[in-house]
């Protein structure tokens, strides 16, 4: 097809979402831009500027940003609002003033109020206060999408975003002072059982639920919207798999076959007591996730015995 002979820029494409979306673009014989974390500051305008005009992308996808989990979120506030909006705010604008075609820019589900109606619809978004513990990491979201929309509202651009529920999968971050709950408790359970612990703690009440979706998932969304024509300037990505963090714990405790107690720390946040999206648009216009959670969080276990092993050597 003839969008695929125009050069693609995957920003973030070494993180978890970014190179799962490479990996899938590049199978599909996509023509990817190469770039190195190191060898382009997304923050400096400047910068990015000049990397656009030599460079010339016709297909932006933004899988770049600060990401972390509440205790990291809630400690680092300034950085998140700042590492996460200049790094937006320059890719889309970039994209704008150098002719770019489609812009895929990813948010995420917090961008949503602490308290509204379950499952969350777009039409909710600053419909009240933000969760305090993540407001610096969603008011730089909400801003990125803000932007996406009044461009395609001005310039009839097809710059649209997709924010997605919890993610998990291959390249996720493991390191427990900053990861989310899902590669913590992967990793939790595992030393526990490779060490032969009684216990493994846990944050928080284990009552709050949430919807996770494997990072597969959404690479193949992102796919699905440069291939077919979104008419929103904002769309959810979920997988309807909505469950408790108790529940999360006991199906990775049984997993990973450790066979002591579970304690949850009820002096840690929780955060939002639920959260989860309406995908109801993305379903009717024909996509739909593919990878079962019980599986997936199966397969997701094995890949971090893998490199937990790799690591160790």
């Amino acid at each position: 097809m003839k969008y695929k002979q125009d050069k693609v820029f995957i920003a973030g494409q070494q993180g978890m979402v970014g190179s799962a979306i490479y990996n899938l673009l590049k199978k599909k014989k996509f023509k990817i831009i190469n770039y190195s974390r190191k060898d382009l500051d997304l923050t400096n305008q400047h910068t990015v500027e000049n990397w656009f005009k030599k460079n010339k992308p016709s297909i932006v996808i933004n899988a770049a940003g600060r990401v972390g989990g509440i205790l990291d979120n809630s400690t680092y506030l300034s950085d998140y609002i700042y590492i996460n909006t200049m790094i937006g705010m320059n890719i889309i604008n970039s994209s704008l003033n150098h002719g770019v075609k489609k812009l895929i820019n990813l948010g995420s589900a917090c961008i949503y109020p602490r308290t509204v109606r379950q499952p969350i619809k777009e039409e909710y978004l600053l419909s009240s206060y933000l969760e305090q513990t993540n407001e610096g990491y969603a008011l730089a979201k909400i801003s990125c999408l803000k932007y996406c929309e009044y461009i395609k509202k001005k310039h009839n651009k097809y710059f649209i975003s997709l924010q997605p529920t919890n993610l998990y999968g291959e390249g996720d971050n493991f390191n427990l002072k900053s990861s989310h709950v899902m590669p913590a408790l992967v990793k939790k359970f595992y030393l526990a059982k490779k060490h032969n612990k009684n216990s493994v703690e846990i944050w928080g009440s284990g009552r709050v639920r949430r919807e996770f979706l494997n990072v597969e998932d959404l690479a193949n969304a992102v796919h699905f919207s440069l291939t077919k024509k979104i008419p929103y300037s904002f769309i959810n990505v979920g997988s309807g798999d909505y469950i408790s963090i108790k529940n999360l714990a006991q199906i990775i405790k049984k997993i990973s076959g450790f066979q002591g107690k579970i304690v949850f720390n009820k002096n840690y946040p929780d955060g939002v007591i639920e959260r989860k999206l309406d995908i109801s648009k993305l379903k009717k216009i024909g996509w739909k996730k593919k990878i079962n959670l019980y599986q997936g969080i199966k397969n997701y276990y094995k890949y971090y015995e893998d490199i937990a092993d790799i690591n160790e050597q």
